[in-house]
């Protein structure tokens, strides 16, 4: 969590907060690890945003950097310092705005990190910007090794599912209602591509997921229409995956 849908409106969030603003000043506390963003010289410039997958792409003007938000990353806007506000407590970039506004980096657990300046070549095509390669690159390597396991692991490869996290494969594996611990080999075909996707499409529509720590900064409030058309998250059966992740199911699917 975040996850890809997360993720891109988080990037909107950024580019639409500051069209009409460029930095001015900016502080770095000791804690931050966008370090990348330290090297730029960001006085007088605009701050936009990308994303692909569960990657985010920072653009200064043209200087662009890479960052993971973590468990916990997000931008908050601030009017003024908000000393009794914990984002602004973990606020570790404070940008200063033309508008003399804050616009601050905060990270409550310290997971979010700079990357890199270009996407990572290991992540496969994002699904909301290049849907017909991300089907290919899934259709036409389907005989690879890691369509062989379990559909409960494969799904979270970020080779193959890029921005793939626990939330989404509750949800589409349970929708799907097909035995999550199949190899996932045994139920991939358009159908079940154009279903996945769709569910996708359904949480960024919704507002994206606000669980934990996220917050939709788009939203002046939240409303339940993602809660309802969560079905297995957190309701269902559970077990924990190779990687110690907790994974729900029907229980009718109990191994």
């Amino acid at each position: 969590m975040p996850e890809i849908s997360e993720v891109k409106l988080t990037s909107e969030f950024i580019t639409n907060a500051n069209k009409k603003r460029y930095i001015t000043d900016v502080k770095y506390l000791k804690t931050n690890k966008l370090k990348l963003i330290e090297d730029i010289n960001v006085i007088g410039k605009k701050i936009s945003a990308k994303s692909r997958g569960k990657e985010l792409k920072l653009f200064f003007d043209k200087h662009p950097v890479v960052i993971s938000l973590g468990m916990t990353g997000c931008f908050k806007n601030f009017e003024k310092r908000g000393y009794k506000n914990k984002h602004w407590k973990h606020g570790h970039i404070r940008f200063r705005m033309s508008d003399n506004t804050w616009f601050c980096w905060s990270d409550v657990r310290r997971f979010g990190k700079s990357i890199s300046t270009e996407w990572n070549p290991n992540r496969g095509p994002d699904i909301f910007d290049d849907q017909e390669n991300f089907r290919r690159n899934i259709l036409d390597n389907i005989n690879h090794r890691d369509f062989s396991k379990p559909a409960h692991t494969a799904i979270m490869s970020q080779r193959w599912f890029n921005g793939m996290g626990n939330y989404l494969r509750a949800e589409i594996l349970g929708k799907w209602n097909k035995n999550p611990f199949q190899p996932l080999k045994n139920i991939i075909n358009e159908k079940f591509l154009d279903h996945l996707i769709s569910q996708i499409h359904d949480t960024y529509r919704l507002g994206g997921g606000e669980l934990y720590s996220w917050k939709n900064e788009n939203k002046t409030h939240k409303d339940k229409q993602f809660d309802q058309w969560m079905q297995f998250y957190g309701k269902t059966s559970k077990m924990k995956d190779v990687n110690g992740r907790t994974f729900w199911y029907a229980k009718k699917w109990k191994t």
